[in-house]
């Protein structure tokens, strides 16, 4: 990434990165593993733990989170550290077209799709493509954020749509479908952090979180999404992850360790093969942690 401008705050991103493609990462998606990524959000499905079971584990769709954070460096480009500490997850939507299976590999590289000047700062959009032995595609996760502050070098440019959202029908807002309330414990930023496998400090070590500008260590977007996802499974698809076929959500406020969340079901609604599901992710101070978020899966 470039960096020019200033001496203090981000600097500039360059629009000639666009079309920059990630390191391509290879994981075994082991019982290990699977079952360390269930337990990252304390989620009690036997599915993800009893490999006695028929058909043998199944594979929490929040996985994609782990793949995408272990494949996101670029080959001959050094880290931006300058812009970095503006950076801040916007938006993810992931589709999926097949489950994961527990003992398959999957290589995950990720593409610059996007970029272009708003008024917060940069906003980029990353493509990763999550692929089996085959080379076939199992799931595809845009990965979009905001670099607060910083400068485009250059023209918006995009080289690739955005996945079309699915249509639900009107609705009044009324009382919501159901609510699920999950604890976040003191532990949820380093059990995530080492059960998942995406470490940044400012989810574990305060000193970092406060210099920051934070106002404590905060669980990562991505954990606050799988949390959701799965009171979604559990009410929507009796459990099967494998139903799973598409996750969206915008990330808004944080969300703080030895608090209470809100799972919102606003609409659920069925065609002749799908169920649609809008939801929202109301933090401690009932201001939404994840907005607009929706969930499709099979009947």
């Amino acid at each position: 990434m470039s960096e020019t401008g200033p001496e203090t705050g981000p600097g500039t991103l360059s629009a000639r990165e666009v079309g920059t493609h990630t390191v391509a990462n290879t994981t075994l998606l082991d019982e290990r593993l699977v079952m360390a990524y269930a337990t990252s959000i304390n989620d009690q499905n036997e599915a993800y733990f009893d490999d006695t079971r028929p058909g043998g584990l199944n594979v929490h769709p929040g996985i994609v989170f782990s793949l995408q954070w272990n494949s996101r460096f670029r080959p001959g480009q050094p880290v931006n550290m300058r812009a970095a500490p503006y950076g801040v997850h916007a938006h993810t939507d992931l589709s999926i077209v097949r489950p994961f299976s527990c003992g398959e590999a999957i290589t995950t590289q990720g593409r610059l799709i996007a970029r272009q000047q708003i008024p917060p700062g940069v906003y980029s959009v990353e493509r990763y493509t999550m692929r089996d032995a085959k080379g076939d595609v199992i799931a595809v996760l845009d990965y979009n954020g905001i670099t607060r502050g910083a400068t485009l070098e250059g023209d918006n440019v995009r080289i690739d749509d955005d996945v079309p959202e699915p249509a639900f029908e009107p609705t009044s807002e009324g009382e919501p479908d159901w609510i699920d309330h999950i604890h976040v414990p003191r532990h949820a930023g380093q059990q995530y952090t080492e059960c998942a496998r995406i470490y940044n400090p400012i989810h574990t070590e305060r000193s970092v979180a406060l210099a920051a500008g934070l106002p404590d260590i905060i669980l990562h977007g991505s954990a606050t999404k799988a949390m959701a996802l799965s009171s979604v499974i559990q009410h929507c698809f009796e459990g099967d992850a494998r139903r799973i076929t598409r996750l969206s959500g915008q990330l808004r406020a944080m969300v703080l360790m030895n608090t209470d969340i809100r799972v919102v079901c606003h609409q659920v609604s069925d065609d002749e093969t799908e169920r649609k599901i809008r939801f929202s992710v109301l933090n401690q101070d009932s201001k939404p942690a994840i907005a607009n978020g929706f969930v499709v899966g099979h009947l």
